[in-house]
């Protein structure tokens, strides 16, 4: 980085720890200068998770060898393949002038990741290759996404000044009040502009996070209050667990309040604690214990409870032949934190790379899930009565955590019964839909009928197309009730999972869309219309009068369905939505067990699902015999 920068070769350099980044003037061929942000992300495994807030798909990456770290090649290309898709790697074998013979094997990389460029042998010592590399790094950028997308005056005025910021953060009300302050006055306008800012790496925005009003300006920030966490020892010291109480000592622990290596250090306002951890919990690093306590699955104890399950276990394996992400589990832990199981002493049965999953009110059955990182698989052994159906909400939830990463590869193992080996899922269903009726098994060298080896881990609905069509529910809602929405989104989630409900709200507009065309485009394709009822749903002319009158009328017509769910106490003699069927008859928000009425809702939308899933194939059978 120094060498791109015009700076002295400094041969005691220090590891890098967390994240640097610095700046590089790039001279582009039509006289422009584009200024380019280096970010170096420092190599330690438990920080890995943390690249996530930053990696993005309209980067150009390099991935930095040499004889040392060659075996972590396919390692770093399968992280730049699953966060930045197509972005362009350019692989640099350094240290040429302390090992002249260093080399990779080229065809077999470019083959397997061809979103590599090129390969470039340097010396940051001698300065061998370094100019090479550079202008081969400066044509990527002018060729970057970023360069070709056109900034209108008044948001280049915006983007400079918040570039020529030292501040760490800033709060969304100064944020408008630049924008206003540069021409920018429309409010769609300063959303779009946020956005792309964000795309930029000038201002870090999280958009789930938007009721804190705080917009970062210095990455470091961030991280730095985040490394504080995952290495502290506070926190390691009580297996995981991150007391609110605890929040200052951690984040502000005076150990990091000297600078090393002219890297500034940073300091955390009592008012942004609580953010720093609500950051983590966005991107799945820790999960609330209770009010007041977060657990941090990477800092849990390692060693694996005793344990022993009741009932013939079914056992179920996930295996990633090339590349199991090291933020892969944790970020399940944290899906699953409200179905972990509490031992005799209370405590939630998990460990640094397992867990045990129970909650009888909604699946009568019990899992251990495991993590085998040496072998690069996720072992799922479960039982009771309903054991299949608990299986397949684990198996989408781990599907679900996949698709947010790029080109991660993995085959699901159905075992043979007599056997300790496996076969795979993928290959039986394929044969299925074949009409193959059996397959010779040689692990116990005879015919095993295929049906039962699938139906033996799922439901036969589960590979039914017809069963398998989702509920399109439209969540109409006042923004003053936003946690609740997060609270109706975790308790429908074995429905989600399941592939029977698809939940859709206005979170999901993306910046600069038509937002009222697209809410209305989505209520009309819905099939049920969850109506989260407050005042404040009531006080709104747009959730009451517009989405829930255009829902009414549907709902005579018999083209969808309206449910009610009482959330906070209102009055509602003499309103038209007291007259619909609601799921609970008890208020949530005063409700003293909310679990148990989200699970009654839960419970009381499977019927009306079921209703309109046939209303769904009936129509859907008619259309077929008129064609």
């Amino acid at each position: 980085m120094k060498r791109l920068i015009g700076e002295d070769f400094d041969s005691k350099e220090s590891q890098t720890h967390g994240i640097r980044i610095r700046r590089a003037p790039f001279k582009m061929d039509d006289g422009d200068t584009v200024t380019a942000h280096l970010w170096d992300f420092g190599g330690q495994e438990v920080m890995h998770a943390t690249h996530q807030f930053f990696l993005s798909q309209r980067s150009v990456y390099v991935l930095l060898l040499n004889s040392r770290n060659d075996d972590q090649a396919e390692k770093w290309l399968r992280h730049a393949a699953s966060f930045g898709g197509r972005s362009p790697v350019l692989v640099v074998l350094n240290k040429i002038d302390e090992n002249p013979s260093f080399e990779v094997n080229r065809k077999t990389l470019k083959e397997k990741y061809p979103q590599i460029r090129d390969f470039y042998r340097v010396s940051a010592r001698s300065r061998d290759g370094i100019d090479v590399f550079r202008e081969a790094l400066r044509s990527e950028i002018d060729r970057a996404d970023t360069r070709c997308t056109p900034f209108p005056p008044h948001w280049l005025a915006v983007k400079m000044h918040f570039s020529n910021m030292e501040a760490d953060y800033i709060e969304e009300a100064e944020y408008h009040r630049v924008c206003v302050q540069h021409g920018v006055l429309r409010p769609l306008s300063q959303e779009v502009l946020l956005q792309f800012l964000h795309d930029l790496g000038v201002v870090i925005n999280f958009r789930n996070l938007k009721n804190f009003g705080t917009q970062i300006l210095n990455p470091l920030w961030l991280t730095n209050g985040v490394y504080r966490i995952i290495n502290s020892e506070i926190v390691a010291n009580t297996g995981g667990l991150l007391r609110e109480a605890d929040f200052d000592a951690v984040i502000n622990d005076p150990r990091y309040h000297k600078s090393n290596a002219g890297d500034r250090a940073f300091e955390y306002p009592k008012n942004k604690l609580l953010y720093i951890v609500r950051v983590m919990q966005e991107f799945e690093l820790c999960f609330p214990l209770d009010a007041c306590t977060y657990v941090v699955p990477q800092l849990l104890p390692v060693p694996e409870p005793d344990f022993k399950p009741e009932g013939a276990m079914l056992r179920f394996v996930i295996h990633f032949p090339e590349f199991l992400p090291d933020s892969l589990f944790p970020r399940l832990m944290v899906k699953l934190h409200t179905f972990i199981r509490a031992g005799e002493d209370k405590h939630l049965i998990m460990w640094r790379k397992g867990m045990v999953l129970h909650k009888p009110n909604i699946f009568n059955a019990l899992a251990q899930v495991r993590w085998d990182k040496e072998d690069q698989k996720i072992l799922v052994d479960v039982c009771g009565d309903e054991r299949r159906r608990f299986l397949s909400f684990i198996r989408e939830t781990i599907k679900e955590i996949i698709g947010n990463f790029t080109n991660v590869n993995f085959s699901e193992l159905v075992p043979i019964p007599g056997s300790k080996e496996f076969l795979e899922y993928e290959g039986l269903v394929e044969a299925e839909k074949a009409k193959k009726e059996e397959i010779f098994v040689w692990q116990v060298k005879k015919d095993l009928k295929i049906k039962d080896l699938l139906d033996g881990v799922e439901e036969p609905a589960m590979r039914d197309e017809m069963e398998q069509l989702p509920v399109r529910a439209f969540v109409s809602y006042a923004h003053a009730d936003l946690e609740y929405l997060k609270e109706l989104r975790n308790a429908l989630s074995p429905l989600i999972r399941l592939n029977r409900l698809q939940l859709w709200d206005d979170r999901n507009i993306d910046a600069g869309a038509e937002w009222e065309k697209d809410i209305f485009q989505q209520l009309e394709e819905s099939d049920i219309v969850l109506c989260l009822v407050s005042a404040d749903f009531v006080a709104s002319d747009f959730c009451y009068k517009k989405e829930f009158g255009a829902a009414a009328d549907a709902h005579r017509k018999g083209e969808k369905t309206i449910v009610p769910i009482w959330l906070r106490q209102c009055d509602l003699e003499d309103s038209p939505i007291a007259a619909f069927q609601s799921t609970n008859n008890q208020w949530i928000a005063s409700a003293k067990n909310k679990d148990e009425v989200w699970t009654k809702v839960s419970k009381a939308l499977r019927p009306v699902l079921d209703k309109i899933k046939q209303r769904k194939k009936a129509q859907l059978d008619e259309r077929r015999k008129m064609k």
